[in-house]
């Protein structure tokens, strides 16, 4: 199981284009291989994986290629996110850092049903730095930004540094899908798969 780590992607690979047949191949490859399996957080789920770039975005070898659920997806693309109020950043303890355990734990908590208010704060109360700092929006676009300016050649992707982690915030439902089927992926048969962080069915 890989680490997930908040990250950017370098400005030169923003926009590529792809031949849409080719990549709706390649893809299907991808999930296939990957038995649908988010390669971070372990998430299994036949709808809306998604397929996540490594390295460069026009490089489509499967090596440079993994299967992703949306949620670990947004993590990936901490400014897009940041951009859309789907996240932001907040000063964590310095054990905390796989954003998958965020992922998990923040899963579970929108299939309880909870409010996005309560949500916030279990989150903060698990994995905030006592009397750290929780940034908004515009914050968390600068710190990506940061990041983006950080990026070393032969590098494509810039991460958020130690001690700073991300919290999810509430998404709109998307074509007549709820918030927590599309972005969240609670579905009937979705699970994690045995090498998990959290061994069990979503619910």
């Amino acid at each position: 199981m890989k680490i997930l780590r908040a990250s950017v992607i370098k400005k030169s690979e923003w926009g590529k284009t792809r031949n849409p047949d080719e990549w709706k191949c390649t893809r299907l490859q991808v999930l296939r291989r990957d038995e649908y399996t988010c390669t971070y957080c372990r998430l299994a789920c036949q709808k809306f994986m998604q397929v996540n770039h490594i390295g460069a975005e026009d490089n489509h070898s499967l090596d440079n290629l993994e299967t992703v659920c949306r949620a670990c997806h947004s993590v990936l693309h901490l400014g897009i996110s940041a951009m859309k109020g789907v996240l932001t950043v907040f000063e964590c303890k310095p054990e905390v850092t796989n954003m998958a355990a965020i992922v998990c734990i923040t899963r579970s908590l929108v299939a309880k049903k909870m409010s996005w208010s309560e949500i916030a704060r279990r989150i903060a109360d698990e994995f905030a730095l006592p009397h750290g700092k929780i940034y908004n929006d515009i914050h968390s676009i600068a710190f990506a930004n940061r990041m983006l300016k950080c990026i070393k050649p032969p590098e494509f992707r810039g991460y958020l540094p130690p001690g700073l982690a991300i919290m999810f915030h509430e998404t709109e439902d998307w074509n007549a899908y709820s918030e927590s089927e599309w972005q969240w992926q609670i579905l009937p048969g979705a699970h994690y798969n045995k090498t998990s962080l959290k061994e069990k069915t979503i619910d």
